[in-house]
């Protein structure tokens, strides 16, 4: 059926309903259709606006919590002299390895590159931070396969049920 058609036959029966039996022709179709139409991106228009002021307001509402948050903590916070820079911890040695179980050369230099790397980052967030950080101590994780403890197949099985569609 022809959608003008369609719209004219349920015109009709609406009309009909409130007692009114002419039909509408085509123009008066159109016309309450673009009517229809407008205010409905009228009204989409109107709530984008209102959205984007809500989202103005709290911009400012937070922007001066934080201001009021600063100045709060520079009140509170003692001048003191430039503060010192606090000393990088040492790299923490792993324990001496038995000889039955001597791992070979690369692996053991490459471990302490991990560890050196490991310190100068806890290093970074003392001094950014103010606070005193130590390395208790470094070892790997059981899960030497790098799947987590699973095998290859659960692996691929999780990788294809996580991935976007």
């Amino acid at each position: 059926m022809h959608p003008l058609l369609l719209a004219n036959h349920l015109i009709m029966l609406a009309g009909g309903i409130d007692g009114n039996k002419k039909p509408l022709d085509g123009s008066e179709i159109w016309g309450v259709t673009l009517v229809g139409l407008g205010v409905v991106i009228a009204a989409l228009a109107i709530l984008v606006v209102v959205i984007l002021l809500f989202g103005k307001i709290f911009d400012q509402i937070n922007k001066n919590q934080k201001a009021k948050e600063a100045a709060a903590a520079a009140k509170k916070k003692p001048k003191q002299a430039p503060a010192k820079k606090a000393p990088a911890p040492a790299p923490v040695k792993p324990a001496p390895v038995p000889a039955a179980k001597a791992a070979p050369a690369a692996p053991a230099a490459d471990d302490d590159e991990v560890i050196a790397v490991i310190s100068a980052v806890v290093a970074m967030m003392s001094e950014q931070d103010g606070k005193t950080y130590r390395i208790k101590s470094v070892a790997k994780s059981q899960h030497s396969n790098g799947f987590g403890g699973r095998s290859a197949w659960a692996m691929d099985g999780r990788r294809q049920n996580v991935n976007p569609f």
